[in-house]
């Protein structure tokens, strides 16, 4: 029998060749795990800290585009001024996300919504040029994205405990399986 090559490697052996130690997996794994749990006990208080979240990233965000607007990049006049004015109209959502923690749960509701709607509507744009089998599947991921993100406009509330709920078994279940993982190796070394 000959040794046929398998297009893909083998994903034991890859993370056996990994320069970090098997425990490290088992406690990211653990993290997850914890991760998991605690946002599936307590959702209100994970949204709250995603909206937080979201207003620091703004904050911070909005500070880079202004400190920006003043460094001397070559760029147009308009473009230093325009970088600026955007990062006045970030850091103030941010303040805002911050001083209403309500608000930030409505930001975080835009941004995802945003990003599904621009997302799937550059996978649509994409699969003009395709052909085949890819066409039709940017045509339907796209499709389901931008579905996705029109959801999340007209339910924030609903879309939003949904995602606390999908990230909660997500990190369980990734958990798992890098605890999982983690023990194999242990075992097999």
């Amino acid at each position: 029998m000959t040794d046929v090559a398998q297009p893909w490697p083998d994903p034991v052996v890859e993370v056996r060749n990994q320069p970090f130690p098997w425990w490290m997996l088992l406690i990211s794994g653990l993290l997850a795990i914890a991760l998991g749990l605690t946002v599936l006990i307590w959702p209100d208080v994970s949204l709250r800290i995603m909206a937080a979240l979201t207003g620091i990233w703004l904050f911070f965000g909005g500070l880079a585009r202004i400190v920006a607007a003043f460094l001397p990049t070559g760029a147009s006049v308009g473009r230093h001024l325009l970088s600026g004015i955007v990062g006045i109209v970030v850091l103030i959502g941010g303040l805002l996300c911050l001083r209403n923690l309500v608000t930030g749960l409505a930001v975080l509701a835009v941004i995802f919504a945003t990003t599904w709607i621009l997302s799937g509507l550059a996978l649509l744009i994409g699969a003009v040029g395709a052909h085949g089998p890819m066409r039709a599947a940017l045509i339907i991921v796209g499709a389901l994205s931008m579905l996705a993100g029109t959801v999340f406009v007209l339910t924030p509330a609903l879309s939003l405990g949904t995602l606390v709920l999908m990230t909660g078994i997500g990190s369980l279940v990734t958990g798992a399986a890098e605890v999982g993982l983690a023990l194999y190796l242990r075992r097999s070394a």
